[in-house]
């Protein structure tokens, strides 16, 4: 074999190491391919139609280059800054209602009580449920006449809601569907991060005398940082999105009570067709969000937690 490969030309075998070099990115070539068609090209597209003045149903309009106008005009735009403003108040607190839930909740179902495992599973079954199905099934629940939360609320002698037909309540509505379906997904990932974590800590809280209280704030919940920070961040994200439910449900009104930001944006592009617009809107968007990642990101020390992690 030696005398085999010793007669070997050297062209031969360095054209070999080529080919072993490359192959791989011959086998990603077209995933790569698909991903920027798919994913990249529609970005800058959109980034180009940003600094238009697009506007299909209104060809009497300047349809070229218009700088930065769109931007400018999103920034002054009232509307615009509403919705931001809708967007925010709805994230916060669907995701800060989640979050107190799931951490209850992820410490209710650690202690491995008979029937848990089913209650369990049950739970998750929100979170499997389209947001189509869910933005029906509570419109419907929701009805002032013949909805049934109303009819839950005769038994107790409380005064029928209009929940989400009156501005007063149409944003806590939707604020209470938005928690009902996603609760699952942060205790889902709080659970799992509980249920990973030593046990010395918490045996030699107990020999110290700590309480359940402290051992929660003094021992669960600085381990369970990583974790929640996490589970936080990513739904904070998906709650930003959020389109579907709310759209079905109010549309985003009543009388822009519930005009979050997609319900704007799908506005501005696909009923006004103003489409420069609503690319430039988007931009900012993202950079909104971006930055807000960041900050969340620096305040919460994350990047810190993963870098020690990762030295250990």
């Amino acid at each position: 074999m030696a005398v085999a490969s010793a007669n070997v030309p050297s062209g031969s075998r360095s054209a070999q190491r080529a080919g072993e070099k490359w192959a791989p990115w011959t086998l990603l070539a077209p995933a790569l391919v698909i991903m920027n068609l798919v994913g990249v090209y529609p970005l800058l597209h959109s980034l180009y139609v940003s600094f238009t003045g697009l506007r299909p149903t209104n060809p009497t309009s300047p349809q070229g280059w218009v700088g930065l106008d769109n931007y400018l005009r999103a920034l002054s735009d009232g509307q615009f800054w509403h919705a931001v403003a809708m967007t925010g108040l709805f994230t916060a607190a669907s995701v800060s209602l989640s979050l107190v839930l799931a951490i209850g909740m992820a410490l209710l179902f650690n202690r491995k009580l008979p029937g848990f495992v089913i209650m369990r599973s049950l739970i998750m079954i929100p979170m499997l449920i389209t947001p189509v199905a869910v933005g029906l099934t509570w419109r419907i629940m929701m009805m002032p006449e013949l909805g049934v939360l109303n009819y839950l609320l005769g038994f107790v002698g409380i005064d029928p809601l209009l929940w989400a037909s009156s501005r007063r309540t149409a944003m806590i509505s939707m604020i209470l569907v938005d928690v009902w379906q996603w609760t699952p997904f942060m205790f889902i990932i709080i659970f799992a991060g509980l249920r990973s974590l030593p046990q010395s800590p918490f045996e030699s809280a107990a020999i110290d005398g700590a309480g359940p209280v402290t051992t929660f704030f003094q021992v669960t919940l600085p381990m369970l940082k990583p974790v929640i920070v996490i589970a936080t961040l990513l739904r904070m994200l998906d709650a930003i999105r959020t389109y579907d439910t709310v759209y079905i449900v109010t549309q985003g009104g009543p009388d822009f009570a519930t005009d979050l930001i997609s319900i704007y944006l799908q506005r501005v592009n696909f009923r006004f067709f103003d489409l420069g617009y609503g690319a430039a809107a988007s931009w900012l968007i993202l950079v909104f969000v971006l930055v807000a990642v960041l900050i969340y990101v620096n305040l919460t020390g994350f990047l810190r937690t993963v870098n020690e992690k990762e030295m250990r």
